[in-house]
């Protein structure tokens, strides 16, 4: 389209009319006389142009001075807003996760390790546990929608459940021998509907098991390698290697750099949303991915209002042309394709270009599976940076004795696990090592590492903390530090953790929401129940209220941000105080959640909008005050149409905060200081 700025300097008689960055005139329209005097003003016009938005804030500054001048007016803001170009909002993405229990469960409240990044339209899962298939089932996710599966590693707790989900989804029992056949036939020119990511192995498990299992599928899929230096493909795909449903998968090579820069390009997807997927490797005991999902750059609507007259009125000649283009309305499309195609030029000689880019910054989602902390590959880390969302595993970590409180920690920890597989492990491997992390979130060194030589129980926590994340690094798993010093180097504005060792049972929460109050009811049953539940008409079951009946569950939530904190700690994190929350900065980690079964995690931007901010500001305020009092008492007061104590310990009189609920029906609390009297009481 055109391109430049014209400034005119006009005598009138006030009638001040603007045109900027192509808003269509006229912008304003205000008589403006002084003591019946003409005046000279600046008209400006600005057409669109490549690169607006570098020179824009230069204009919005000339135009505030000239509008202060001309109309007495402080700012531009209202005058810009009348005439802006609608954007429109992102589309909806969410994260909901299926399985967040390392390979020392499932346990009654985690499944191992799945989670689903939701398009609205379009499933992308990213590893596939035994016992996936069902959380999908039990969940509001439509099994139908999942056209992609992404393998971190070939562990068991992330890949046994992968082929029912294949099965399920591309089952065969409706299909006729005649689809069948015809599948068949096609051979080597079946175009697959699903595909399969991972490093090299998964192919040959997957055709494995569905010829082993004689599974009955229609339609077609495609397994993609992802090849480290000095591997090779698992399998090949020629004529006699495939599966009857198998198409031929890609043998994706790391680049020089170690990475795979375009595992899925932009573009590709239903409906538009065109996410790009790149990948890295990460440290782990097997060959291990991370993967990188990047938004295409959102941009402004096409103005239809010029562009289908210029092409309508081009409609003869573009059909003349070799190839021609019987509808020139389809154009518009082609203009809004992915990735974005170069400027056409009209038989007219009129250029056209696609939209230019609305000034809101993409998201970009972060997804790692198991790893010893973040990336050693710093190109890949330089890919990582920026992401609106972090997920990166947590299998250990060392909770400070004034959490934990001895053997009463240790119960809460264990209140999830089979009695006698916690007798035959420890008698098979020893009461001092676990394959499943006990005894990484325990060193045995004295009682749960509480006294340190000098007695210094700040010292003793420090030691357990180191030895906790030398017993992780060494089977190749994070802790909180690791987590947070990642997050923070790659500023990661939003943090979620998961891949839980079996000690870390998930909080009976009666939501899925991703911050219930920490003093909210508690889910009446055992295991996670999806909200709002799928498939059913019937009421959610009632919660049950948290009372000094259930110490254990709260014990269980202080655990839980006690590893949020860690993080926190590690991150540069921005304080949410009531001054500040208004304001996001940018660059900061401003979220950081520990994971539960059927959690949901919409992205609605990339920055934390000012909802979110309140949202943890609020449930930090809370529980912030419940873990200070917990460390100092090992309990706390609350108020629910009684005061009654919830802890672990012995209950105190001289509390420094009474928490009382004020809204029943959505589970809000607040906290009142505890005033001393002059007695110190």
């Amino acid at each position: 389209m055109v391109c430049g700025l014209l400034v005119l300097l006009a005598r009138c008689t006030g009638c001040v009319i603007v045109s900027f960055c192509g808003f269509p005139p006229p912008l304003l329209a205000r008589n403006k006389r002084k003591g019946g005097q003409d005046r000279f003003v600046i008209v400006i016009m600005v057409a669109p142009f490549t690169g607006i938005g570098t020179i824009r804030s230069t204009l919005y500054s000339l135009l505030e001075t000239l509008c202060a001048a001309i109309f007495e007016v402080p700012t531009l803001d209202l005058y810009i807003r009348m005439t802006a170009p609608k954007i429109k909002p992102l589309p909806p993405v969410s994260v909901q996760f299926l399985g967040t229990s390392s390979g020392g469960g499932p346990i009654q409240s985690r499944n191992c390790s799945s989670l689903a990044v939701d398009f609205g339209n379009e499933i992308w899962l990213f590893d596939a546990a035994d016992g996936t298939l069902n959380r999908l089932h039990q969940s509001s996710l439509k099994l139908a929608n999942i056209s992609r599966i992404f393998i971190t590693h070939l562990h068991v707790d992330h890949v046994l459940g992968l082929v029912p989900v294949l099965t399920t989804i591309m089952s065969g029992t409706m299909a006729t021998e005649e689809a069948t056949q015809k599948i068949k036939e096609l051979g080597l020119k079946k175009q697959p509907t699903f595909h399969l990511y991972g490093p090299s192995g998964l192919r040959n498990l997957v055709r494995t098991i569905l010829n082993i299992t004689k599974a009955n599928i229609s339609g077609a899929f495609a397994i993609h390698e992802l090849l480290q230096e000095g591997e090779g493909p698992s399998a090949g795909c020629g004529e006699d290697e495939i599966h009857p449903n198998e198409a031929v998968g890609m043998d994706m090579r790391a680049d020089e750099d170690g990475v795979w820069k375009m595992v899925l390009q932009e573009g590709n997807g239903k409906n538009g949303k065109g996410w790009k997927v790149s990948a890295g490797p990460i440290h782990h005991r097997v060959p291990s991915l991370g993967y990188v999902l990047q938004e295409p750059t959102p941009r402004l609507p096409l103005d239809t209002a010029i562009l289908i007259p210029l092409l309508q009125s081009n409609s003869e000649a573009l059909a003349a042309l070799d190839p021609p283009v019987k509808h020139p309305l389809s154009l518009l499309s082609h203009l809004t394709s992915l990735p974005p195609p170069p400027p056409l030029t009209l038989p007219s000689g009129d250029i056209i270009s696609p939209p230019e880019p609305s000034g809101i910054l993409p998201r970009k989602i972060v997804i790692f599976g198991d790893c010893s902390g973040g990336t050693k590959n710093h190109v890949f880390r330089s890919m990582c940076e920026d992401p609106s969302l972090l997920v990166h595993e947590c299998t250990n970590a060392a909770i400070p004795q004034a959490i934990q409180r001895d053997e009463k920690g240790q119960k809460a920890r264990t209140r999830d696990l089979e009695p006698s597989l916690m007798l035959s492990r420890g008698l098979s491997v020893g009461q001092s090592a676990s394959s499943s992390g006990y005894s990484s979130a325990n060193p045995p060194s004295t009682p749960n590492g509480l006294h340190s030589p000098n007695g210094n129980k700040e010292n003793a926590d420090e030691i357990k903390r180191s030895e906790v994340k030398k017993k992780a690094q060494s089977r190749g798993h994070s802790t909180p530090d690791e987590v947070g010093e990642f997050a923070r180097e790659i500023r990661a504005r939003r943090v979620v953790v998961n891949h839980f060792s079996a000690m870390f049972p998930s909080p009976r929460y009666p939501t899925a929401a991703a911050f219930p109050s920490i003093l909210s009811s508690i889910c009446s049953f055992p295991y996670p129940v999806p909200r709002p539940l799928p498939h059913t008409s019937l009421p959610p079951p009632l919660p049950i209220p948290l009372t000094s009946k259930y110490p254990s569950e709260l014990h269980v939530r202080v655990i839980m941000q006690s590893l949020a904190d860690q993080i926190l700690e590690k991150c540069s994190s921005f304080s949410l105080s009531a001054d500040d929350f208004s304001k996001p900065p940018r660059g900061k980690t401003g979220m950081v959640i520990p994971a539960r079964d059927f959690m949901h995690l919409p992205i609605p931007s990339h920055e934390l909008n000012a909802l979110e901010i309140e949202d943890v500001r609020l449930y930090k305020d809370i529980a912030d005050k419940v873990t200070e009092e917990w460390k100092k008492h090992g309990g706390i007061w609350i108020e629910n149409g009684k005061e009654e104590w919830i802890g672990v310990e012995k209950e105190v009189k001289k509390a420094g905060w009474r928490f009382k609920k004020v809204v029943k029906e959505r589970d809000e609390w607040m906290a009142d200081r505890v005033e001393e009297d002059s007695n110190g009481n």
